[in-house]
Parts: structure tokens; sequence; C-alpha cells
């Protein structure tokens, strides 16, 4: 059941990020939203925070060359 009411809740909030990404006169009314308007925002949503979450720098080590690395 809390698990439930997390994924809900994480579910809303990339809704709403996503929703707010969005121009104002371009946004859907939320009383017309559709399921695909959800699924839609929720994308967007976790495309505008994943652009401002951590980076692993740990990860883009072993991504560069060797050659790279010794500069």
């Amino acid at each position: 059941m809390a698990g439930g009411v997390y994924i809900l809740v994480l579910l809303v909030l990339l809704a709403t990020v996503g929703r707010l990404s969005v121009p104002r006169r371009e946004r859907t009314a939320l009383r017309t939203w559709t399921l695909r308007d959800v699924y839609y925002n929720v994308r967007r949503g976790l495309a505008v925070l994943g652009a401002h979450g951590p980076s692993y720098p740990a990860l883009h080590e072993t991504a560069r060359p060797a050659a790279q690395r010794r500069r």
C-alpha cells in the first residue's frame, strides 16, 4: 500500500514538472487530460529533472579512452 502511494506521488510530481515545462498557452487543461497526456507529461518531467540531476564522474572516467584520462 505504501509503495503504491509512493509511486503515485512520484508520478504526480513528474507530471507536474512536465506540465510546467511547457509554455502556458500550449498547456492542456487539467480537466481534459487523458492517460496519454499524463504519460507524456511524466516523460517530459523525467527529461527535465534528468538534465539537472547529479553527474557521475566515475562513469565518465571509464567512458573516456585511457590516453585522455592521463592528461
